[in-house]
């Protein structure tokens, strides 16, 4: 009778640091998928690593303590999830960031509309990147990497064992870094040429200042700067790859830190 109630917490944690993946992973954890559907997902991966995985991988040498213990376990796992969701979501909020940034500089900034992930405030560009990459990540099986993060989480991070130290928040900040990175990468090519336009516009309305620079610049600056945005798309697409390649180092780099408590 032990073994079942020990079988049966252990599959309550599982269950708790796969909803937590689940809510706060790309796609999975979009906003308009119903909170069933998630949680059905999460039930099922549960299954799943319980039935793939020995229970010696699956938890630390007598965590299983007493009540106490397994609260603090249940608050554990979930930041464990949690965690290993929003690294996977950072490529997503590097994408978001550099439609943002073409907004702005194409004039598409004052447009809000509604993000369909992140059901946010955002703008054209933002939300047609954010769409194409949804599909690029789901088309290079990217969804398949979250699934196998949360397999191969308990060999890293088995049940109890988990750091949340200083490294941990070393790989969220270089995260962030690499975030705002990609975003300006994606980005540069239209801004340094929208920059170049604006000095030229510049040094026009300086030489004919009869002419009305804000009336001619601003449609030649929206076509420009869709017309790139569209001339790079290709370039946007073999970049969407090293994101996801991205992705799969940062989530390896927090499984070590979490592990190991160094990255």
């Amino acid at each position: 009778m032990m073994i079942g109630i020990t079988s049966i917490l252990i599959f309550l944690l599982i269950f708790v640091r796969a909803t937590g993946v689940v809510f706060a992973s790309p796609i999975f954890g979009n906003l308009q998928i119903p909170t069933l559907v998630k949680i059905g997902l999460s039930f099922y991966l549960s299954v799943i690593i319980v039935e793939s995985l020995p229970k010696t991988t699956l938890l630390a040498h007598g965590v299983l303590v007493n009540a106490t213990t397994f609260v603090l376990l249940l608050l554990q796992e979930a930041l464990v999830g949690i965690a290993l969701g929003l690294i996977a979501n950072f490529i997503f909020y590097a994408i978001q960031f550099a439609g943002a940034l073409l907004d702005l500089q194409i004039g598409f900034s004052m447009v809000n509309l509604v993000n369909p992930g992140f059901s946010t405030p955002s703008t054209p560009l933002a939300n047609l990147l954010y769409i194409l990459f949804a599909l690029f990540f789901l088309g290079v099986h990217g969804d398949y990497s979250v699934i196998l993060a949360i397999l191969q989480s308990y060999r890293y991070v088995p049940i109890g064992s988990a750091h949340f130290g200083g490294p941990v928040a070393d790989v969220f900040l270089h995260a962030t870094i690499t975030l705002f990175l990609i975003a300006v990468e994606i980005a540069a090519p239209v801004m340094l040429a929208i920059f170049l336009t604006n000095i030229a516009f510049a040094v026009a309305s300086r030489a004919v200042p009869q002419m009305n620079v804000f009336f001619v610049g601003l449609p030649i600056t929206l076509f420009l700067g869709l017309g790139l945005v569209g001339v790079l798309m290709p370039a946007f697409v073999a970049l969407m790859r090293e994101l996801i390649y991205t992705m799969d180092q940062q989530l390896n780099q927090l499984l070590l830190a979490l592990g190991s408590g160094s990255a």
